[in-house]
């Protein structure tokens, strides 16, 4: 009887420094020591190089005006994202992120976007290559939440282990984005007012270079 104690206590005793030290299929254990869910803060630098515009509105003077443009240089802008996300394995991480975008002169919104990541490896300690794509809506006018933009976005990054609970992502993307910027009329130097206006679409292409911290 004591003796099938003892043998029990040391397999349990065993059965413990086994799974406190990469267990069976000798994975390390940093690898299985992942949190479940993160929490992360982006911010990015976004140069826009490419702008597909059409207007259509009734002009101050009472005249249909149909306005197509492709317009094509460097613009700068900005995002700061925050969002937080569950690991569902050592590669893959779901996310959702919100935050404040720029997407061109003087057109802003609040995004609402979904991101799957994938990092290679399985150790969280270590270096990391990842490649992530995402997509959502965006908000020009939160007092006009029926004027929604879409977004998209694919891209790639390295993530620098700074400890057990920070990683530090440096990120590089391709972003594409439909939305609803604000028709100018240059005859009287002042925007078109919504009861004027017939038609605002725009697709704009951007580069993405972005820092964030990942909890």
């Amino acid at each position: 009887m004591r003796r099938g104690i003892i043998t029990t206590a040391i397999l349990l005793l065993y059965g413990a420094g086994t799974a406190f030290a990469g267990g069976k299929d000798g994975r390390p254990r940093e690898s299985r020591d992942m949190p479940l869910f993160t929490f992360g803060v982006e911010s990015s630098y976004v140069l826009t190089f490419l702008n597909f515009s059409h207007f259509n509105f009734i002009s101050a003077d009472g005249d249909r005006r149909d306005l197509r443009a492709s317009t094509s240089g460097a613009l700068s802008n900005g995002q700061l994202l925050v969002g937080g996300g569950v690991n569902m394995s050592a590669n893959w991480n779901l996310s959702l992120y919100t935050g404040y975008c720029g997407v061109y002169d003087n057109e802003r919104l609040i995004p609402l976007t979904a991101r799957l990541t994938w990092l290679s490896g399985d150790s969280p300690m270590k270096g990391r290559w990842l490649v992530f794509l995402g997509g959502g809506i965006g908000f020009n006018n939160l007092e006009k939440p029926e004027n929604i933009s879409v977004l998209g976005k694919i891209g790639a990054g390295r993530r620098v282990s700074l400890n057990r609970s920070v990683k530090l992502d440096f990120l590089i993307g391709l972003q594409e984005t439909y939305t609803h910027p604000r028709a100018y009329e240059s005859d009287v130097g002042n925007y078109v007012p919504a009861e004027r206006l017939r038609r605002n679409d725009a697709f704009i292409s951007a580069v993405t270079f972005g820092l964030a911290l990942v909890f």
